[in-house]
């Protein structure tokens, strides 16, 4: 099933306030525009489902751009061609508190949870007062859900983070990590509850998907697998995107046109070591036959976009997005007879993600599977060798990989490698390398054994990489907060 569509129908006291904070104060006591309704009629039922959607709305902003398209620059699935410094720098791991996607990531998830927070709280107050016996749960779990999945992708992408109860009155309290995963979850039970006692079952399993997440980030191996086992093969939540007003996908630019700011790293390239190595070398062209694994196309020849400077291979749309087709630059041959072929001007079967039709899935049974798997092999990785080879050996037939016999660290290594490939470009890669890297330091394939990378940037213009592996709390956030303890040197990742 998909999720409902819900486009720019999006009305709420931030939105009226944002509308406010535009005009002169003058202009604010003096002219009344009969088109804006007051944000005190937002307590009225007759608005309960523009506001719903605007929750929805909110985080599917919020989650595709910022945190797909630029939370991952920290990582090793995509280089940026972006002529704008702030984001280069965080492609080099330099996570200032002072700029670009940092601000950005924490300020739309905190809008997120707070617009969801904030409805869910209307909405109970409206069923109470009912008579009428109207039947307000999937409204209730829907914003619950989504203020659950909120501050999960917080957590999973911010070092640190503030969440104030009651705005008027900023929170002191720094959150870790575990904290702000601690604080999705009362939401992600609540909307299973709600959702489960109402018969809605695709919600239900949203919201066991969210809490098999949010316990994964936090090491609760159990729990992660007790959810996550509950989530059957058919399901399936979009994050719909159509030509309606406000239905843009805003990745659409990352790999269309000339101007386009996204290429695939190095370490997806599939000449990485970690990713079965073929000879070929970065900034090659005409990169078609380590191009066998359908989950990772690419154009074989780089190009520069943005920025007229970095090597960027434009991306296609992976197992994500809708627009997958399961085919391959690669041709057939003995080693990969499922491989098609398909040339590189058929952009019908190579699509890029479109502006319009292009959706994502936020949550699914693959994703579910692989939080199973992943905690049975942190449990127990011996106790649990067979059934983990054996969903390992499952993924790897999709990717036109033949069968492995692995156990021990090497298998862990093997499941993390499929879970890279199935959950390409899907907003996972940031929390999974910094879930690793807390959990399972030094197995990573870069110096030293780190799961970020390391050394030379892809780009050498730009030099080394850096430190960061989360984003800090912005600069905006300790402007608007005088309660907030500001940190002593905001140039180095604080201790976490």
């Amino acid at each position: 099933m998909r999720s409902k569509k819900t486009t720019w129908l999006a009305l709420t006291a931030a939105g009226v306030l944002a509308f406010v904070g535009s005009c002169g104060i003058n202009d604010v006591l003096q002219v009344q525009n009969p088109s804006q309704i007051p944000t005190e009629k937002l307590n009225d039922p007759k608005l309960m489902q523009v506001q719903v959607n605007g929750a929805i709305e909110a985080f599917q902003n919020a989650y595709t751009e910022p945190v797909i398209e630029w939370a991952n620059f920290l990582t090793d699935e995509v280089l940026t061609g972006l002529n704008w410094e702030d984001y280069a720098r965080v492609n080099q791991r330099i996570a200032s508190y002072l700029e670009g996607p940092t601000n950005q990531i924490f300020g739309e998830l905190s809008r997120s949870l707070r617009m969801a927070h904030d409805v869910s709280e209307r909405i109970r107050v409206w069923d109470e007062a009912d008579t009428t016996a109207k039947d307000y749960r999937l409204q209730l779990a829907t914003t619950l859900v989504f203020a659950g999945y909120s501050a999960t992708v917080l957590a999973e992408n911010m070092c640190q983070t503030v969440i104030s109860p009651d705005p008027d009155h900023p929170s002191s309290d720094v959150l870790s990590q575990d904290q702000t995963f601690q604080a999705a979850l009362p939401y992600l039970k609540e909307a299973l509850t709600v959702a489960t006692n109402a018969g809605l079952t695709n919600l239900a399993n949203l919201a066991r998907t969210g809490l098999a997440r949010a316990y994964m980030g936090m090491g609760n191996w159990d729990s992660a697998a007790a959810y996550a086992s509950q989530v059957p093969a058919t399901f399936k939540w979009w994050l719909d995107f159509t030509s309606t007003i406000g239905g843009r996908n805003p990745l659409s630019g990352i790999s269309r046109g000339g101007n386009f700011t996204h290429g695939i790293h190095p370490a997806f390239t599939g000449i990485h070591p970690s990713f079965d190595g073929t000879g070929f070398t970065f900034r090659d062209d005409n990169i078609i036959a380590p191009q066998t694994d359908p989950r990772i196309q690419h154009d074989p020849t780089d190009r520069t976009g943005h920025n007229g400077l970095t090597p960027l291979y434009k991306l296609r749309a992976g197992l994500r997005y809708s627009a997958y087709t399961g085919k391959t630059f690669a041709p057939a041959s003995a080693a990969c007879p499922a491989c098609t072929g398909t040339p590189v001007s058929d952009t019908t079967s190579f699509v890029y993600i479109a502006r319009f039709d292009t959706d994502i899935l936020l949550a699914d049974y693959v994703e579910a599977q692989h939080q199973y798997f992943e905690a049975l092999a942190n449990k127990d990785i011996t106790a649990n060798e067979a059934a983990v080879l054996a969903f390992v050996n499952a993924r790897r037939a999709v990717g036109n990989q033949p069968a492995v016999t692995l156990s021990g660290q090497a298998l862990k290594t093997e499941l993390r490698n499929q879970r890279a490939r199935d959950l390409f470009m899907g907003g996972f890669r940031l929390p999974d390398l910094r879930r690793w890297t807390r959990f399972d330091p030094g197995n990573g394939p870069f110096a030293a054994g780190s799961y970020f990378p390391t050394g030379t940037h892809p780009n050498p213009t730009w030099g080394q990489y850096g430190a960061w592996t989360c984003f800090p709390i912005p600069l905006q956030e300790y402007e608007g907060n005088p309660n907030l303890p500001r940190p002593a040197d905001p140039t180095v990742p604080p201790a976490i």
